[in-house]
């Protein structure tokens, strides 16, 4: 394969050579206005509708009318962001159809979610190239205050991103350089001893109308909900924008993020939460250790973004990134068990919780590369927006890890202060991936018919060394390729019915137990019918999504012996999705959405039985109102209601998490017009979780335990923008 790459990228710079007529400079100041390239990083600074997007460039890799895409595409704005004041991933996807976020509780080291019941782990990309996934711990993870925008594409969308769940993706536009101006500092702070600050800065460079600079960092602190655990980040993302001609544009930017302290990464037992025990466990509990228990983790990153305008059809696209990745991690931790003498866990009845100890530290580094050509064809009347793109990824990851006994808690009079020493690593593994795609992507219309073909393959290898057993060890080496099609049509007053098909595959780094042969990728197929309608006479957007889901080669439980996996099942994902952004009138923005998934295994010996941590139902609303004039003008406020129905936490036991439903609360002004010397200031404060309702977000299995719900959290903030 890396023949075929190296003549592709040939190939690209033959065409580039081919297609360089000598332009007036009229025709590439054109251009270069209307340049996909930009159009990927949309700026909603100063935006009369922040929370409503026409376009976007995740689904086919350029700048494409969302009323003339046949698939659905959820926006999250950077506005919205700011506007719900979300701190993670999972909060600023609260408000998304199809999305079920934050099963991990109030914990948020891990963006740990599903899209249309399918996984989003390993299927974020930033920047359009992926944000690959360690082993274990060392996932990579980006404060959402050094993103632009979050969009996420459903279905599965391997013929322009290569290797993903087939629920969907998740694509992470980040603040960047682009020859603006920007000015703004913020401070906030609130319960649990919470701070933060954060910055963004840039202009031009000096007199030059061609080179600007932007650098945008944050950092907080917080107490954890338990007793004893904090949490600590530091974010900083510098870059620079250079145009040295009309035609070239280049952006060189580096990323530093460290988390040098977190809460508890726990989970409560199931019997004295979700189901009765004679001990009932507090929401602020602890069965971790303060001496021993530790997780650190530092990410760095450099990348470019290039684009050169060839002519006015055709442009050649050029991005890359280098990524570090480092954890440490020692962490002490309790559940349930039937049988305490043997396992760690907490027996009903039993005044002590069992619990364990491990200890791990994971490295990892990766490079990916993405080149694409992307140009206008007309065969008659009929346009063609053709994308052609290579891609090559890499991952090198070294990881130890160790586990044992860790002393009992006693629960009446718990001592965290234990002699607990870490264990010795009993598995030391390394791993060196490699993904290498070709894709072709032909979007054609014809007055008011769209319809999209996509053709990709990828080659795929993956090396794993188990230096504890070499027995273990074993390479696996996938080919896959994947198609999508769509056809879409706009009827009079932007009424957009669609019909789509798409394929996914996802390899799999895991050797089966029962043949010591490595499992067989993951593949996905979807059948989706849909109808967008953009309003002509007010702002906002609506859409409506019916789909059939399917995964093959599903990885479920050896009935043998369910700590290890077999490749005999299949899940299937059948629902519809309702999403509305509107601003009916001045002042006013809505969100509302609606998901209904039925989810099920459809193969195997689960077949019948819903996959744990997925809902069948989830419902949001948020409404947010600022008044225009008078004497309380820029006086605003907003509610939001979510509601996620309830989840399996086993598929033996059947323990369910109930369902439950949250309410959130905002209050802001802007000073502008109050006091005109504080131009540019904003109040705001947010209470999230109103009510203090406690509730369980996720349940794992019996003798796992439950993750608690974030509680009632207010943080006031004041912003200055000049």
């Amino acid at each position: 394969m890396p023949n075929i790459y190296r003549s592709l990228l040939l190939l690209s710079s033959s065409c580039i050579l081919f297609l360089s007529p000598a332009l007036t400079k009229a025709q590439e100041t054109t251009q270069n206005t209307d340049s996909s390239s930009k159009d990927e990083q949309i700026v909603v600074k100063g935006s009369k509708n922040p929370l409503i997007v026409k376009s976007s460039s995740t689904a086919t890799k350029s700048s494409t009318p969302l009323i003339d895409t046949p698939e659905s595409v959820s926006v999250v704005t950077a506005a919205q962001m700011q506007m719900q004041n979300a701190q993670t991933l999972g909060q600023a996807l609260r408000y998304t159809s199809g999305v079920s976020v934050e099963q991990r509780g109030a914990n948020s080291r891990y963006d740990l979610g599903t899209i249309r019941g399918f996984s989003i782990s390993g299927s974020q990309y930033l920047d359009g190239l992926l944000m690959f996934k360690g082993q274990y711990y060392a996932d990579q993870q980006i404060d959402p205050y050094l993103l632009q925008q979050i969009d996420v594409l459903k279905g599965p969308s391997s013929v322009v991103y290569g290797q993903s769940s087939p629920g969907g993706i998740v694509a992470l536009t980040s603040k960047f350089a682009n020859g603006s101006r920007y000015r703004y500092v913020s401070l906030e702070g609130g319960n649990y001893n919470y701070v933060r600050g954060t910055f963004d800065l840039g202009d031009k460079v000096g007199n030059l109308d061609n080179l600007s600079w932007r650098i945008v960092g944050t950092g907080f602190r917080q107490d954890g909900r338990d007793w004893y655990t904090k949490a600590e980040r530091y974010a900083i993302q510098p870059s620079l924008y250079w145009e040295p001609t009309d035609d070239i544009t280049l952006t060189v930017y580096g990323r530093y993020q460290a988390d040098p302290s977190d809460t508890s990464y726990q989970t409560f037992p199931v019997y004295g939460t979700i189901l009765p025990g004679p001990y009932h466990f507090p929401s602020n509990f602890y069965s971790g250790d303060k001496n021993f228990e530790k997780y650190d983790r530092t990410q760095a990153s450099v990348g470019y973004n290039f684009t050169y305008q060839i002519n006015p059809e055709w442009q050649f696209i050029s991005r890359a990134r280098y990524t570090n990745v480092g954890t440490n991690y020692n962490q002490v931790y309790g559940t349930d068990s039937s049988n305490p003498a043997s396992s760690a866990g907490y027996y009903p009845g039993s005044r002590y919780m069992y619990r364990l100890a491990n200890g791990s530290k994971e490295h990892l580094d990766t490079i990916t590369i993405e080149e694409q050509l992307h140009g206008q064809v007309h065969t008659g009347p009929v346009k063609h927006d053709v994308l052609v793109g290579v891609s090559w990824q890499n991952l090198r990851d070294s990881f130890d890890y160790g586990s044992g006994y860790a002393p009992p808690l006693d629960l009446y009079h718990p001592n965290y202060s234990e002699q607990i020493t870490i264990p010795t690593p009993t598995l030391q593994t390394s791993v060196t991936t490699n993904q290498e795609g070709i894709f072709l992507q032909d979007n054609m219309s014809y007055k008011r018919l769209h319809v999209q073909l996509g053709f990709r393959n990828d080659w795929s290898s993956i090396k794993t060394r188990n230096h504890k057993d070499l027995t273990q060890s074993f390479t696996q080496s996938d080919q896959a390729f994947t198609f999508r099609g769509g056809i879409l049509y706009k009827l009079p007053h932007n009424i957009s019915p669609y019909f789509s098909y798409g394929q996914s595959f996802q390899p799999l780094n895991q050797l089966s137990q029962q043949d010591q042969k490595p499992f067989k990728p993951t593949r996905g197929e979807q059948y989706e019918v849909g109808v967008k309608y953009q309003p002509e006479h007010f702002k906002g957007f609506f859409s409506a999504a019916l789909y059939n889901l399917t995964q093959s080669n599903t990885l479920t439980p050896d009935p043998a012996n369910p700590i290890w996996s077999i490749q005999a099942g299949g899940q299937r994902s059948r629902g519809v999705e309702l999403e509305a952004h509107a601003s009916p009138i001045a002042g006013l923005n809505l969100i509302l959405s609606y998901t209904y998934q039925d989810v099920k295994y459809d193969k195997g010996d689960l077949k019948g039985i819903r996959p744990t941590q997925v809902p069948a139902n989830i419902f949001s609303f948020w409404g947010d109102y600022t008044i225009q004039s008078g004497t309380f003008k820029n006086l605003g406020g907003s509610i939001g209601v979510r509601y996620n129905g309830n989840t399996l936490g086993d598929t033996s036991t059947f323990i369910k998490t109930p369902a439950y439903t949250l309410i959130d609360m905002q209050a802001h002004y802007r000073f502008d017009d109050t006091i005109p010397t504080l131009k540019g200031l904003d109040a705001q404060i947010t209470a999230q979780n109103l009510t203090n309702k406690r509730y369980f977000s996720a349940c794992y299995s019996q003798s796992f335990g439950c993750a608690i719900g974030q509680g009632r959290t207010v943080i006031g903030k004041l912003s200055y923008n000049w």
